[in-house]
């Protein structure tokens, strides 16, 4: 992510629908920039988190908004994030006026088919829970930024009663919109399918899609 933003000590960072800032506070050990991070969320319980650490500057708000606030900065990151808001188009025009000229936007999910170890009905929603990569590239285009795109692969192997427990805890948002009986049942369907292996072997793909202003 450092990399892909060029992210330079100057640069006015906002990581834009941040969370708890786990990834900021990571940036942070790797590049000492001189500006705090502007950390922006929409919910208080995951500022919580971030609150008190001077090099964060903790913004309650959705990215819509925020992105639509009379303010400058150079570089946005977007993990895992760009796919709760509906307008995306609107956000990469806001974001694109906002930017400075050698500044960036940079978009990290996972695309909608996943390669995981899931219940079928997860596997089904999240092709239209996650963000289509094309047409995110398209959207970044017509908002005016260069666009560049890459793909990181990383493979797991853990046991299966380590993921089953993320499965539970609803790891992955999309797993958040299943009710306590759906979470169950697909837990179920899950241990029937994988009832022959104790470790489970997966692929864990990442779209790096960056736009640069031109």
């Amino acid at each position: 992510m450092i990399d892909n933003l060029d992210l330079q000590k100057e640069d006015v960072l906002v990581d834009l629908g941040g969370g708890t800032g786990m990834y900021s506070k990571d940036i942070l050990k790797q590049v000492e920039l001189e500006n705090p991070v502007i950390l922006v969320d929409p919910f208080q319980e995951m500022l919580a988190h971030a609150r008190g650490d001077e090099r964060l500057e903790c913004v309650q708000m959705d990215a819509l908004s925020f992105s639509a606030q009379p303010r400058g900065y150079d570089k946005v990151l977007m993990k895992e994030a760009v796919h709760h808001v509906d307008d995306r188009p609107r956000l990469f025009e806001n974001l694109h006026t906002r930017l400075s000229d050698e500044g960036a936007l940079l978009l990290v999910h996972v695309p909608p088919d996943l390669d995981y170890p899931l219940f079928e009905k997860a596997l089904e929603r999240a092709r239209h829970w996650h963000a289509d990569p094309d047409e995110l590239q398209e959207q970044l285009l017509e908002a005016g930024f260069e666009v560049e795109r890459e793909g990181l692969d990383l493979r797991h192997r853990m046991p299966k009663k380590d993921y089953f427990r993320m499965v539970e805890a609803q790891y992955m948002s999309v797993l958040s919109s299943f009710s306590d009986e759906g979470l169950e049942e697909g837990l179920e369907e899950m241990a029937e399918t994988y009832a022959a292996t104790d470790v489970l072997e997966f692929i864990d793909h990442f779209d790096f899609i960056v736009g640069r202003m031109s």
